[in-house]
């Protein structure tokens, strides 16, 4: 799935994704874990986005044996890179005609499958992190914009470093020196704001917005929320009448 514009929430046995503009979503759902949930977020934006569907046979048949990215998870979702914000494009207004357009759709999908399956960390030295500024500042922000695009995972300092392209310790240092503040408690903030964002909607109650945001205690929801809004979720409901 590739997410324009518009916000929502994927949710199946395993995972539960909120899906932010501009990012890229992949799942697996095999006829033994179907997709449960998909919902859409209520805001002043359209949500806009194309789904894309292959089976596993025709992955199989032009990859091989089922490889590590979809084995590992049903659902994926990072930020679009450079390279893949071209492709929502070129998928609306295909360049060929309509007697064309199947085997573009699939040439398209499978390149974008390609580019995800097997996507690969810089060369050794940058996992070591350019000591230059502006790399350290690159690697904070793209931190960021992940951790906040994933705000409904745990946590995962490696994978997080892995996809940035550095060390997990150095990454985690670097965001703490630029920021003032642990990745946990950015994601924290993220998972808060997007919470105060959805109690303010008046559409979803605690427990459903708790969930939405990755919390599975409500009592563990309830203390991060006081402790960035300085109320608790019911004080910030009763504010909003």
């Amino acid at each position: 799935m590739l997410n324009l514009g518009g916000e929502g929430l994927v949710i199946a046995p395993s995972t539960r994704l909120t899906l932010l503009p501009r990012t890229l979503a992949l799942f697996r759902t095999p006829e033994d874990c179907p997709l449960l949930t998909a919902t859409r977020f209520a805001t002043s934006q359209t949500h806009e986005f194309l789904l894309l569907t292959l089976t596993l046979e025709s992955v199989e048949k032009s990859f091989g044996p089922l490889v590590g990215g979809l084995r590992k998870n049903l659902g994926i979702l990072r930020r679009w890179s450079e390279r893949e914000a071209q492709f929502y494009d070129d998928i609306v207004s295909p360049p060929v005609p309509e007697a064309g357009k199947r085997a573009w759709y699939l040439a398209k999908t499978l390149e974008m499958l390609s580019l995800h399956l097997f996507h690969q960390p810089e060369p050794e030295k940058a996992l070591f992190c350019s000591v230059v500024k502006v790399n350290a500042h690159r690697h904070v922000r793209e931190a960021l914009g992940l951790l906040e695009a994933r705000l409904t995972e745990p946590l995962d300092l490696h994978d997080l470093a892995e996809d940035v392209g550095c060390a997990p310790h150095y990454l985690s240092r670097l965001v703490k020196k630029g920021t003032g503040k642990t990745l946990l408690l950015h994601l924290r903030a993220f998972r808060i704001e997007k919470a105060a964002e959805l109690l303010a909607s008046n559409q979803y109650n605690v427990t459903e917005v708790a969930m939405g945001v990755g919390y599975s205690s409500l009592s563990h929801f309830s203390k991060a929320f006081a402790q960035e809004k300085e109320m608790t979720p019911s004080e910030f409901l009763k504010r909003q009448k």
